[in-house]
């Protein structure tokens, strides 16, 4: 985790940490690749090994799915001594640097 190690405000490095990802974005994204997976498979009068072919790539993209929300999450900051808060992304050290 590339993140701000030192308060902004005080400079300490007592940090609380706190990941997050857009769950209502990726919940939207997962019923729509099962919906057309489901749709897939019903159109083409599916047996149960396509049905199971289907269930194996639909794993595969929501992982892929979810590996791309990973890289955009947000990360919120709070000071335990002062109290100060910020957000910041996972890379943002990293990308300041370039």
């Amino acid at each position: 985790m590339n993140v701000q190690q030192k308060c902004p405000k005080c400079r300490s490095k007592k940090i609380d940490f706190t990941e997050s990802i857009n769950r209502l974005l990726y919940t939207v994204i997962y019923v729509i690749v099962l919906a057309v997976l489901a749709w897939i498979g019903i159109t083409v009068k599916g047996t149960p090994v396509i049905f199971l072919f289907l269930g194996l790539a639909g794993a595969f993209v929501l992982f892929a799915i979810r590996l791309a929300l990973e890289k955009r999450k947000i990360i919120k900051c709070v000071c335990l001594d002062c109290g100060e808060r910020w957000q910041t992304g996972p890379n943002s050290a990293e990308n300041a640097a370039r």
